[in-house]
C-alpha cells in the first residue's frame, strides 16, 4: 500500500514537472545564442566516397572539432574526409592528401598525377546529381596550381540582438511595453507611397516576448470626419503660418509629403508633424526605425516573423543607406521581408544614371504564398558582403545580387552597397498604397508579429 501511494504521488507531480521543464526550455529557446556546429556524427561506410588503404582503420565517429589536441589542430584527419572535402566542390577535378601533414588539396580540371611523390595518395573526382565521387585512392599527387580542398566556413559573432521581451522593451505611461527607445524610433505620419495608414507608436507593443505591430481600422471608408481632416498642433513660426485648411494636402487623397507636411512640432513631441491627420485616419499602424541608433553594413541580418498578406497588408523589413545628403535612390534600399497580396518579395534597388527617383533600377525575386503558410512562424536571412547580397526566407533563397551591378561604371553614380557603407534598419506594417491592394472588404485587425531580430558580423573562416 505504501508502495501504491508514493506511484499515485510521482504521477501527479509529474504534469507539472514536465510543464516546468517546458517553460524552461522556451525561455532558453528565446534567449538562444549561436552555437558551433557538432562536435561529432556518426559516419557513413568508407567505402562511399573512397576506401581507405588497406589496414587504415576506420572510425565510427569523426570527431569534428580540430582543436581538441594539437597534434590535430588544423590538420584534415583522414583521407577520407579528404574525399569528402573534395567532392563538396560537386565539380570534376583530383583530390590529394598528405596523411603525415594533414593536408588535402583540390585541382579543378583534368591535371596530371605524379605517382612517384612520397606520403601522398590521389583520387579522381567525377561530378553527378549535385555533388562528386573521388575514387579510387592511389599512390601520388595531382600536379598543378593546388586550391584548399573545401572553403571555410564563415564565422558569425552575434552583434547586436533584440528578443521584445522585458530585457529591452521599456513601460509606458499607461503600463504598456514598448520597444526599446535605446534602439528603435516610431514614424508618424503619412510617410510614403500613398499608403493609409497614419503611423503612430501606440500601434507596436512588446507582448509575450514578441513585438506586435498592429493595423487597425478606425472608421469606415464612407464615414466622413467631422471638421478638417488634419489640424494644426505646436506650430507657431510667424514666418510660415499654417492652419487646418493648408494641412488638408497632407490627407488622402492628396497624400504630399513635402511642405507643410514634413514640419515638425516645436515642442517636445519629437518627430510628431505639426500637421496631425490622425483623427480622420480610416487606419492606423506603426512603424519603426532603427536610424541613427543602430547602423550596419556588411554581415548576416535575421528575423523570425509571422506575416498576414490578406488584400490590404504590407509588412516590411528593411534597409536603408543613411548618407549625408545623398537621396533615394543614390543610397540604396534592401527589402529583406516584402509582403503583400499572398506574395513574397526580397529586392535591392540603386540610382540609375540620372540619378532621380523616377529611373531607379530595382533587381527583386518573389514567391506567391497561401493562408496555410502564413499561419505559422518563418525567418528571414541577408547575407551582404562586399561582393553580393543574398536574401533567404526559412534557407531557400529569394534573391542573390552581385554588387557589381551597382558600380559606378555602369550607374554613374557611387556603390552604395559597398565600401562598408551604413543602413539602418526599418520594420512597418502599411495598408494600401502601392503594392498593399484594395482593404475594404478586410476585417481588422491585422498584425506583423515578430519573434526576433539579430545581426551577425563575419569574424573569418574555419581553417
Amino acid at each position: 500500500m505504501a508502495r501504491l501511494r508514493v506511484l499515485l504521488l510521482t504521477l501527479a507531480v509529474l504534469p507539472d514537472a514536465t510543464l516546468a521543464e517546458e517553460q524552461q526550455g522556451v525561455r532558453r529557446h528565446r534567449h538562444m545564442r549561436r552555437q558551433g556546429p557538432f562536435q561529432e556524427f556518426k559516419s557513413v561506410p568508407p567505402n562511399r566516397f573512397g576506401t581507405p588503404q588497406e589496414g587504415q582503420e576506420h572510425s565510427e565517429t569523426v570527431n569534428l572539432t580540430m582543436g581538441s589536441s594539437k597534434d590535430t589542430e588544423g590538420k584534415v584527419v583522414s583521407q577520407w574526409a579528404c574525399a569528402l572535402m573534395c567532392a563538396s566542390r560537386a565539380t570534376q577535378g583530383c583530390c590529394s592528401y598528405q596523411g603525415e601533414l594533414g593536408v588535402c588539396e583540390f585541382q579543378p580540371g583534368t591535371p596530371g598525377t605524379n605517382a612517384t611523390v612520397p606520403g601522398w595518395t590521389q583520387a579522381r573526382c567525377t561530378p553527378g546529381y549535385a555533388t562528386a565521387k573521388c575514387a579510387p585512392w592511389e599512390q601520388g599527387k595531382c600536379m598543378g596550381q593546388a586550391q584548399p580542398a573545401a572553403e571555410g566556413l564563415a564565422i558569425w559573432e552575434l552583434l547586436w540582438e533584440d528578443h521584445f521581451d522585458t530585457d529591452t522593451c521599456v513601460l509606458d505611461g499607461s503600463g504598456v511595453l514598448r520597444p526599446s527607445p535605446e534602439f528603435w524610433s516610431s514614424e508618424i505620419g503619412y510617410k510614403r507611397g500613398k499608403e493609409l495608414q497614419w503611423y503612430q507608436p501606440e500601434n507596436a507593443e512588446c507582448r509575450n516576448g514578441e513585438l506586435i505591430i498592429t493595423a487597425r481600422r478606425e472608421r469606415q471608408s464612407w464615414e466622413k470626419p467631422e471638421g478638417s481632416q488634419c489640424r494644426v498642433v505646436g506650430w507657431e513660426d510667424k514666418e510660415q503660418p499654417l492652419d487646418n485648411k493648408s494641412c488638408g494636402v497632407c490627407a488622402p487623397p492628396y497624400f504630399q509629403y513635402y511642405n507643410p507636411c514634413d514640419l515638425v512640432r516645436q515642442d517636445d513631441s519629437g518627430s510628431a508633424p505639426a500637421c496631425d491627420c490622425s483623427q480622420s485616419a480610416e487606419f492606423t499602424s506603426a512603424s519603426l526605425m532603427t536610424k541613427g541608433k543602430k547602423e550596419f553594413s556588411y554581415g548576416l541580418f535575421e528575423l523570425r516573423a509571422k506575416i498576414d498578406t490578406r488584400p490590404g497588408a504590407w509588412s516590411s523589413w528593411w534597409a536603408i543607406g543613411d548618407f549625408d545628403f545623398v537621396p533615394w535612390p543614390k543610397n540604396g534600399q534592401i527589402d529583406i521581408l516584402d509582403a503583400f497580396q499572398h506574395m513574397l518579395k526580397a529586392s535591392v534597388t540603386h540610382a540609375g544614371e540620372s540619378g532621380l527617383p523616377s529611373s531607379a533600377i530595382q533587381h527583386a525575386g518573389a514567391r506567391m504564398l497561401d493562408r496555410d503558410w502564413e499561419k505559422y512562424y518563418h525567418t528571414w536571412q541577408l547575407e551582404w558582403d562586399s561582393d553580393f547580397i543574398q536574401i533567404r526566407v526559412d534557407g531557400e533563397t529569394l534573391l542573390k545580387v552581385d554588387l557589381k551591378v551597382a558600380d559606378a561604371v555602369r550607374t554613374s553614380w557611387p556603390n552604395p552597397f559597398t565600401r562598408a557603407k551604413k543602413f539602418f534598419l526599418i520594420l512597418n506594417l502599411a495598408i494600401g498604397g502601392h503594392a498593399g491592394g484594395d482593404a475594404t472588404l478586410t476585417e481588422f485587425p491585422m498584425e506583423l508579429r515578430v519573434d526576433y531580430i539579430r545581426v551577425f558580423q563575419k569574424r573569418g573562416y574555419t581553417s
